[in-house]
């Protein structure tokens, strides 16, 4: 079963400072979270033109990647599931929750008991800015049940 986590993140003007989080994984299991991005007013942020980068790696040095999954959102987009194998980014752009789903396949990769880390940037369309919007580790656990 996946777990869901969220993430009320909001985008004030000049906030620099990503959110952390760190899940534990079972190795070989697909692993699902969410985040919600909120404006000043604390409504839902429309994330239409905005493109969304994640990474993991089992060091901060390049080379060492072990997936990249980007989404760009067009505006009016509508959210498409990703599949639990090879996982992905997913969302609606008007109403501000991005679903990252790291799949089966990568999770069976990531070595037991030593964390990689990732990190999810968001570029936005008019400035080709980009901020951080998360990041940690992610410490994987041996699977008893073989699948």
């Amino acid at each position: 079963m996946n777990k869901i986590m969220t993430f009320i993140r909001s985008l004030f003007f000049g906030e620099t400072m990503s959110n952390n989080y760190s899940p534990n994984v079972i190795k070989g299991d697909t692993v699902t979270w969410a985040m919600g991005f909120s404006g000043p007013t604390g409504g839902a942020y429309n994330l239409s033109g905005m493109t969304f980068t994640m990474e993991v790696r089992r060091t901060y040095y390049p080379g060492k990647e072990i997936l990249k999954y980007v989404l760009g959102v067009t505006s009016g987009s509508q959210f498409v599931a990703v599949d639990g194998v090879t996982g992905g980014l997913a969302l609606t752009g008007l109403t501000g929750i991005l679903y990252v789903t790291i799949g089966s396949n990568y999770t069976k990769q990531f070595p037991p008991y030593v964390p990689v880390f990732y990190d999810i940037q968001m570029q936005y369309p008019n400035n080709g800015g980009i901020m951080t919007v998360l990041r940690g580790t992610i410490n994987t656990l041996l699977d008893v049940t073989e699948n």
